[in-house]
């Protein structure tokens, strides 16, 4: 790792950045599947939070009590400004963020996605590109918990923060 940066700040780079895109539930939509309420929520985080950044679905979509179980993120403060820091952070740290979901699973009250995060680090200008996987429990229309585990090894090393894999 450089003098210019440090673990947490690769990591905090992609803090919020646990939770995946439209993609696959917008084919889905468009053979014929119709979208549960909790799926719409989980996907108007990815593109209008994550994409476009735009803050004001936190206050739409999370609970006041947000239980966040993603290393690093706050827990110490309101749900909403939960998903605005890990939203604020994200894009702070990754120009171009755009997240692109793979997979999404309905079960119950919960969403799981996994993901591909891509962008450019800022601090190394190097493109990135990782899995993310993100489990996203609602309760009453309102994000309640939320468990994210991106691929943090994958962006360390693009990132030149760690030595290539040996071939």
């Amino acid at each position: 790792m450089s003098a210019n940066t440090t673990r947490r700040d690769f990591v905090t780079a992609i803090t919020g950045a646990a939770i995946g895109s439209a993609a696959g539930a917008t084919m889905a939509t468009a053979q014929g599947a119709a979208q549960s309420t909790n799926v719409r929520l989980f996907i108007a985080i990815i593109e209008r939070g994550f994409n476009q950044g735009d803050l004001s679905i936190a206050d739409e979509v999370c609970a006041p009590k947000l239980s966040e179980h993603e290393y690093l993120a706050k827990t110490d403060v309101l749900g909403p400004e939960i998903l605005k820091d890990q939203i604020h952070t994200a894009r702070g740290n990754i120009q171009g963020l755009t997240l692109t979901v793979e997979d999404l699973v309905e079960s119950s009250d919960k969403v799981w996605g996994r993901s591909t995060a891509t962008g450019t680090h800022r601090r190394s200008g190097k493109p990135i590109s990782m899995t993310v996987i993100d489990i996203c429990r609602f309760e009453n229309g309102r994000l309640v918990e939320h468990w994210g585990v991106p691929d943090r090894f994958a962006m360390l090393h693009q990132a030149g923060a760690l030595p290539p894999p040996k071939q």
